[in-house]
């Protein structure tokens, strides 16, 4: 059974609490923002997961690669400055995974957005967007989710090759728009919007709660044991898949 150290005790630290024991892991650490990381609190660990914030996530690292220990980031906002996090990383000679959504639901729908975008691509006459709608307590907009499926279309659609967010604007046809909601409760719904003159079609992915996230998540902290470097969510599921690089 793998032991997990929880840095980040919020909706996704007990989310993944929840459901570790009926996923082969028990947690033993559970660390807020008060905790004090030193490499012997992780002494007993097989991996850690982290669910906090950028500046915590980046403050946090160097205590983290001390520790020696897989790492698994499913905090999001800091891919800005993935070049350095992946110098540390292998300066230290450490591991660690990150996703900007560990579902591996939605993970799959990022390949299924992919393969619809090539598919419509040379046709001009169809437009695209994107919408995100998360529940009020949701801090960044658009969400990381909604980020990664409008760099999935833009490295896909060449017509499309900027983001704009802003929803009062009309979008030139360069633009693809993301529009953003915050409403009640929901725990993240993700839409991409194709139409034409002739036809609408949509994809839409809907989380019904955060034990997708959780699982994901506990699946990664297993699948980067015994290994070294830094992965993307796209490496674990390419060997799940049976994709070569």
């Amino acid at each position: 059974m793998l032991t997990i150290a929880l840095l980040g005790y919020g909706k996704m630290g007990k989310a993944i609490d929840a459901i570790a024991s009926e996923n082969d892991c028990t947690v033993s650490l559970r660390l807020t923002s008060t905790s004090a990381l030193t490499p012997e609190v992780f002494e007993k660990v097989d991996a850690i997961i982290d669910f906090t914030t950028r500046d915590a996530f980046l403050y946090n690292l160097p205590a983290l690669l001390e520790a020696r220990k897989p790492i698994v980031v499913g905090t999001t906002g800091w891919h800005g400055e993935l070049e350095k996090v992946k110098r540390k990383v292998y300066e230290s000679n450490g591991a660690m995974i990150y996703a900007s959504n560990f579902s591996l639901g939605v993970q799959l729908f990022f390949r299924a957005v992919r393969a619809v975008a090539k598919l419509y691509a040379p046709f001009p006459d169809f437009d695209i967007a994107v919408s995100e709608i998360h529940h009020t307590a949701k801090l960044d907009s658009p969400s990381g989710t909604a980020l990664t499926i409008a760099n999935e279309i833009l490295a896909n659609v060449p017509r499309k090759t900027t983001i704009q967010t802003d929803t009062h604007q009309k979008p030139l046809s360069n633009e693809l728009q993301i529009a953003s909601m915050r409403l009640g409760k929901v725990y993240g719904t993700h839409g991409v919007h194709i139409d034409s003159e002739f036809d609408s079609i949509t994809l839409e992915h809907n989380a019904k709660n955060r034990y997708g996230f959780a699982k994901g998540a506990l699946e990664a902290a297993k699948w980067i044991q015994s290994r070294t470097g830094v992965y993307s969510i796209d490496d674990f599921l390419d060997e799940k898949l049976g994709i070569k690089p």
